[in-house]
């Protein structure tokens, strides 16, 4: 999905990149005249002008005369929205609870950031949000805005056993996932947060599945 979306972005905007943002950064971010629009600085200076949005669907909003609708988005870090006033078959199917991943434009009107997006793929694979949230991550800790901390350090790691839980349809033994080489500890910290994360269950003693 990753590579197909950004072949599809490549292929349809050839202009400036869409930055893996968080909401959190982008309603908190100043906004910078330059050109036509302006551009928005996040508080560590990282600057967008297009964005990408990885959240849920809070809100769907159609207005009366059915020439605009908005979708609120919440990351988990903040809500942003979401305006059309055109080519709303980009979210004709999208209801509330859909996790979709989103890239537009960025805008600011009384003194609101909102995104007009160009792009709107629906999220089926939940694992795809946890991983994006591990991509921003690590790119705010080389920023410099987060410390690094040890699950962050090992995400090839998280990755990897969510490949090999997602492989069996009737999970897989905790002693198998033992087996992949990790440093001390690390293996049983990520199931346990995948666990209390909601991200995976124990069907039975010992066997972890994917929800």
């Amino acid at each position: 999905m990753e590579a197909q979306l950004a072949q599809k972005e490549n292929s349809s905007f050839k202009r400036q990149i869409a930055i893996k943002s968080r909401a959190i950064d982008l309603i908190t971010g100043s906004w910078i005249q330059d050109g036509q629009y302006g551009i928005l600085e996040t508080k560590y200076g990282e600057k967008v002008g297009r964005a990408r949005v990885m959240a849920t669907v809070v809100n769907k909003f159609v207005s009366e005369d059915g020439k605009y609708i908005g979708l609120t988005l919440d990351d988990g870090t903040d809500t942003i929205r979401i305006k059309m006033w055109d080519n709303f078959a980009l979210v004709e199917k999208i209801i509330e609870g859909d996790i979709v991943d989103v890239i537009g434009k960025v805008r600011v009107y009384n003194e609101e950031v909102y995104i007009v997006p160009e792009i709107v793929y629906k999220i089926e694979n939940p694992n795809l949000e946890l991983l994006r949230k591990l991509e921003i991550t690590k790119k705010l800790r080389k920023l410099g805005v987060i410390e690094a901390n040890p699950i962050d350090e090992n995400e090839a790691v998280r990755k990897k056993i969510l490949e090999v839980i997602g492989s069996s349809k009737e999970g897989v033994t905790y002693n198998k996932l033992m087996e992949i080489k990790a440093g001390k500890g690390v293996v049983e910290k990520i199931v346990d947060d995948l666990l209390s994360g909601g991200l995976c269950y124990e069907p039975t003693p010992g066997t972890i599945k994917k929800i």
